[in-house]
């Protein structure tokens, strides 16, 4: 099996030790420092080395998916060629070298954390998987299970949300999910709880009920191409503030056809004084307000995509007030601003995959319902607002002036004097969550 190692030159120490320990799972491994030779076309066997693969490992890292290279060339192309794969193959897994929030095109592939001692035993049980589906291996067959995975510090007491691990295998399809819990006592917390949990053992309830009363036909069309059904459900924390979450999920169905579906869906929670809320809580079920806020989406859209040839496609369907709610709907919040998620087919065709559009709070606030806005400690942007605008302020003092001139109704002098204490009290901005522009993998 040939496996291609991805890497960016900085990472160069890092992409060697994944080198070894690959090379001695699996003896075709390419690496660029091991696998070219003087006078070679570093750039024209990368690529022909890439193509002919039949398993990729992207190391990937915040700063690197920030930036334009050969890094995120690689991993256009792979996105690419894994339309090209058998249903249900593992073709690609990226190695997050840190807390990296995976970028929306990314969520539906599977990652392993670098920084976890298990990454090794992960990636090994991955290329296995893959060997077996090269070699026409029969599905396995495993019984219904759950594990919790938690996470402890020095302490012994719980340092993250504990992961819940749901799988289930059978000869005609494969159903997995994985959720957050948080180890948090209240009744706030056991409506989260309830409600992560709900959002992804739902799904996974239902396929199996789905996928228990596939008829003959397809059994047998599932034995002659050993494509099983196949259901699967990610969920990963987007930003958690105190008590205000934004979570992002993941879901994966093959029940045969031409190709999977794939998607993104959001929870928003905003403390015990709101609990959960959706978009149309966000901006008071005011038409305008949300079709303000597709409209930007659409503009960032057309810049991302300019030249190729999509200008009509994105502009009808941001066009059909129709859609205007449906398309704004999956939001993700931190403390730069609103995040907005597109599955395939809602903006683009369906080989574009999945795609987000960050809207910066000063874009937002005005658009905001105004009990959002209120004096009361537990407000999502008495809380938020200082940290953007602190942010805003280091970097583009006149943005800061023309917001403040928008939010009278927040106070402008008491904003100002926040984000005046805040630029004081640090020495250097903090680090975005995200990117303040998108990704380059998504243009």
């Amino acid at each position: 099996m040939k496996i291609f190692l991805g890497y960016a030159s900085e990472h160069y120490e890092t992409a060697r030790e994944v080198y070894s320990y690959l090379i001695g799972v699996n003896d075709d491994v390419w690496f660029d420092k091991e696998s070219l030779v003087g006078g070679d076309d570093w750039d024209r066997e990368r690529a022909a080395a890439q193509q002919s693969a039949d398993f990729v490992v992207h190391l990937v890292s915040a700063e690197i998916l920030e930036r334009p290279g050969v890094v995120n060339r690689e991993i256009k192309q792979t996105l690419k060629l894994v339309e090209d794969q058998p249903i249900g193959a593992i073709y690609v897994v990226f190695l997050r070298l840190d807390d990296l929030r995976m970028p929306a095109e990314l969520l539906r592939f599977q990652y392993i954390d670098y920084f976890k001692d298990s990454w090794r035993e992960l990636i090994t049980q991955a290329i296995a998987k893959r060997k077996a589906q090269l070699a026409g291996a029969v599905p396995s067959i495993a019984p219904e299970k759950t594990t919790v995975i938690e996470e402890v510090n020095a302490t012994g007491a719980v340092a993250h949300p504990s992961r819940v691990e749901s799988s289930v295998s059978t000869e005609f399809y494969d159903v997995s999910s994985d959720y957050i819990q948080y180890p948090f006592d209240g009744v706030y917390w056991d409506f989260v709880n309830a409600r992560l949990a709900s959002e992804a053992l739902g799904g996974f309830v239902d396929a199996v009920a789905d996928f228990n009363r596939i008829d003959n036909d397809d059994k047998a069309r599932i034995k002659d191409f050993n494509t099983p059904y196949d259901w699967e459900f990610s969920m990963q924390e987007f930003f958690r503030h105190g008590e205000f979450i934004s979570v992002r999920n993941s879901f994966y169905q093959f029940m045969g056809g031409a190709h999977p579906s794939h998607g993104i869906a959001t929870m928003n929670f905003l403390g015990p004084e709101f609990g959960f809320s959706s978009i149309k809580d966000m901006l008071s079920h005011d038409d305008e307000k949300a079709f303000r806020l597709v409209e930007y989406c659409k503009k960032v859209l057309l810049a991302m995509f300019d030249g190729n040839g999509l200008d009509e496609f994105i502009v009808d369907t941001f066009e059909d007030r129709k859609n205007t709610w449906n398309l704004a709907s999956q939001y993700n919040f931190d403390d730069r601003g609103l995040t907005i998620n597109f599955s395939p087919y809602e903006v683009l065709p369906f080989v574009f995959g999945s795609h987000e559009v960050f809207v910066p709070w000063q874009f937002v606030t005005p658009l905001l319902d105004e009990k959002f806005l209120s004096s009361s400690k537990s407000c999502p942007l008495d809380l938020l607002a200082p940290s953007w605008l602190f942010y805003v302020a280091v970097l583009d003092p006149f943005t800061l002036l023309n917001a403040m001139k928008r939010m009278t109704d927040m106070g402008q002098n008491q904003l100002l004097e926040s984000a005046k204490q805040k630029r004081r009290s640090l020495a250097r901005p903090p680090l975005p969550i995200i990117p303040r522009k998108p990704p380059h993998i998504l243009g």
